[in-house]
């Protein structure tokens, strides 16, 4: 039990950092979004945290990635990456549903039966060719959507770069996932701790010229990694409230519409007025 913690606790560190690093778009920013904005007042006790967890993925996490993309084929790293993304599809239904985003919610549950069935088990993407494509959402982001301010910028042990809003968003992320409601305790121990494993190997992999890069060729890597942080969850949250703002523009348009054409003068009403 305290090995699947332990293995849970630090695939959520790499996962937290690919959830804002998985949309290459969302590194194009408003300038306007700098470090100077960024609340940070437990910065020593963030840097010293932060340090720990770059000790622990330069020993472990991308040793591993690297053996991982050196060994197994390119075609079957595909189909993990498939297949993960397909299982994070339900959890994505349960947030737009909370966000209010009913269409994204039914192409989510669309793309999770279509690749779970046609896909076999989501090794394949059929549902992409089918026009059915959503980004995943966390309830951090829902949480964002409702108005939770995100509070002060902080590094915790394995979990790396987060937020009191989207540490919480994570922790109810986890619940509202029903995948982690399959079969017994310890099967869902199991396919929790399978899950998120190969999910932080596959997401390391990608992306270590990323990180390498990011590394080497920045003066302060602790401020390079709050900053695109902090950037990345604030155009993820920017993305929902535009879309939100959209849709309710949406609703009222054929108002707007009627108030404008001259010819529109409401419905035909009738009063009858009896004599006393």
């Amino acid at each position: 039990m305290i090995y699947s913690r332990t293995i849970t606790a630090f695939v959520f560190c790499l996962l937290l950092v690919g959830g804002c690093s998985s949309n290459p778009r969302s590194t194009a920013l408003d300038s306007s979004l700098n470090a100077s904005s960024i609340s940070d007042p437990f910065e020593a006790v963030n840097r010293v945290t932060f340090s720990f967890n770059s000790i622990f993925d330069k020993s472990i996490v991308r040793p591993t990635a690297l053996v991982y993309r050196g060994v197994v084929p390119g075609f079957v790293r595909n189909r993990v990456t498939y297949s993960l993304d397909n299982l994070n599809m339900p959890v994505t239904a349960v947030n737009n549903l909370l966000q209010g985003e009913l269409s994204k919610a039914g192409i989510a549950s669309s793309r999770f039966i279509i690749n779970s069935t046609i896909g076999i088990f989501g090794i394949f993407d059929p549902a992409s060719s089918f026009g059915l494509v959503v980004e995943n959402e966390d309830f951090g982001q829902t949480l964002a959507v409702w108005g939770v301010p995100s509070g002060p910028y902080i590094v915790l042990p394995f979990l790396g770069p987060s937020s009191p809003r989207d540490f919480t968003g994570l922790l109810s992320t986890s619940l509202l996932d029903p995948m982690y409601q399959i079969g017994s305790d310890s099967n869902q121990n199991a396919f929790r701790s399978y899950r998120m494993g190969v999910g932080v190997v596959d997401f390391r992999s990608q992306n270590i010229e990323i990180f390498d890069d990011l590394q080497n060729n920045s003066l302060d890597y602790y401020a390079a990694v709050r900053s695109f942080y902090n950037q990345s969850r604030e155009s993820q949250s920017l993305n929902n409230l535009e879309t939100g703002s959209d849709l309710e523009d949406d609703i009222f348009d054929e108002f707007e519409d009627l108030e404008l054409d001259d010819s529109y003068v409401g419905p035909d009403i009738e009063i009858e007025y009896s004599g006393e």
